[in-house]
């Protein structure tokens, strides 16, 4: 830890002497040879400026998040285009392999039916699928599930906002998520240090966007008659 820290000074102390002795070698040079050294150690002193101001701005600590390359973005678009589509068809097998639970709610029923509301907001009208219970237990089950979401390689699902879901009587309201505003800074290596890194700044891999899917599953009893704009699971 303490050789890290005094390790800029080291590194400045080495290319300033290294242009400091650029400059003063052979000084029976002609002058075409001699203005050449001078913008060799004047670049070289810019160079460690450069370092000093980089190694300065690093984080205290490391930040291990993995960033998503392109083609793992698309892996989990399609995975999640062809998960819903299975929902469609009636199919809920390895549903958690690619969407997440972020909220549940409980709701006690005794009512023979119940008339589900969708509300239009910022972000459209929220999926619903429902399947009924094999028992009447009186109550409804309703989970939310979130697909992964990406910008440019960074994982925001938990930016992502919940729906709000009101009882009132025989009514279900689904009030639709709000959008999500995120803002975020990345740094790429200076000039300084691609300029001899390889491939330089040119490498760096052309990162796309990926807004996950999100849906609504009710399990209600057996003995409930749903109306609404829903889909049914199994029916």
């Amino acid at each position: 830890m303490i050789i890290m820290s005094f390790l800029p000074i080291l590194i400045v102390f080495i290319i300033v002497a290294f242009g400091i002795g650029v400059m003063r070698s052979n000084t029976k040079l002609s002058l075409g040879t001699r203005k050449i050294r001078w913008i060799l150690g004047g670049y070289t002193m810019i160079l460690a400026i450069a370092t000093v101001i980089s190694l300065s701005i690093l984080p205290n600590h490391k930040n291990d998040e993995k960033i998503a390359t392109a083609a793992e973005m698309s892996r989990i678009e399609d995975a999640q285009t062809k998960a819903i589509d299975n929902l469609y068809s009636g199919n809920v097998v390895d549903l958690d392999k690619v969407f997440s639970e972020k909220k549940k709610w409980s709701f006690p029923f005794n009512e023979k039916s119940l008339d589900i509301v969708l509300t239009e907001g910022e972000t459209g009208i929220m999926s619903v699928f429902a399947e009924r219970k094999s028992e009447n237990d009186g109550e409804i089950e309703a989970t939310y599930h979130v697909g992964k979401s990406y910008i440019d390689g960074v994982d925001f699902t938990d930016k992502v906002h919940s729906p709000e879901l009101l009882l009132n009587g025989q009514q279900l309201t689904v009030n639709n998520p709000a959008l999500v505003t995120v803002s975020f800074s990345r740094f790429s290596p200076g000039f300084a240090y691609s300029q001899f890194s390889k491939g330089g700044h040119f490498t760096q891999e052309n990162r796309s966007s990926v807004i996950g899917r999100d849906f609504i599953l009710l399990k209600v009893p057996n003995n409930i008659e749903i109306n609404g704009d829903i889909s049914w699971i199994n029916e």
